[in-house]
């Protein structure tokens, strides 16, 4: 199934305009942002950086040796969708936070994955389960240690019981749904790590194309 993305890269001609008063120099200088206004609370955002660093090659190869294909491990980070443009998201040292999206642009390729079934009042509070994690410990070289377990093949509890307590960006997402939903998205599995690789294969999932708006 083909992949919905927001390439910063194919941007196109827009159809529609938007004035947004204070961005990020960069931004403002891209001259185009994501037409935000079509995302809903609770969508998943994936992310892909238009430059790999070496930790995004490192979490696409972790991910390819888990067995995922290029088109799914290319996505190396995850958010959960508020409002307006912001998420929230897990990170390196400050752990779960809520930020803008725009600071991703044009620097990330962006993915908006929903389930179609989903209400609206769900969706919400998958959003604001996802914002009572803020502060949840994120633990860089804990998460580098997950992955190297990974890349050895060591893919079972027993071997990750070390890093439950960790916190990764794909889990704030999957641990959210699951809760409220009382769900468990077909192809993530229930006793190992949700990477964002998982929730990019999953068929439970459907891309909404949200397009580019042109800034005036």
């Amino acid at each position: 199934m083909s992949q919905v993305l927001l390439d910063p890269g194919t941007v196109g001609s827009p159809a529609d305009v938007i004035s947004i008063p204070v961005l990020p120099r960069k931004v403002r200088d891209f001259g185009f942002v994501p037409n935000f206004r079509k995302c809903q609370p609770g969508d998943l955002i994936l992310f892909s950086e238009v430059r790999p660093s070496p930790t995004g090659r490192f979490i696409a190869c972790v991910q390819n040796k888990a067995g995922f294909d290029d088109a799914n491990c290319r996505w190396t980070h995850a958010g959960v969708f508020l409002y307006d443009d912001l998420i929230v998201e897990a990170v390196p040292v400050r752990g779960v936070v809520q930020r803008s999206l725009y600071s991703d642009i044009p620097d990330q390729i962006m993915r908006v994955r929903r389930r179609t079934t989903l209400s609206q009042i769900d969706g919400h509070k998958i959003a604001l389960r996802a914002l009572s994690m803020l502060g949840s410990r994120y633990s860089h070289p804990g998460v580098v240690a997950l992955g190297w377990e990974m890349l050895k093949g060591l893919w079972s509890r027993p071997a990750l019981s070390a890093h439950r307590h960790i916190v990764i960006c794909s889990e704030v997402f999957h641990d959210a749904y699951t809760e409220i939903t009382r769900n468990l998205l077909a192809g993530c599995p229930v006793n190992t790590p949700v990477t964002p690789a998982h929730l990019s294969a999953t068929p439970d999932l459907s891309d909404v194309d949200i397009g580019w708006l042109k800034l005036i």
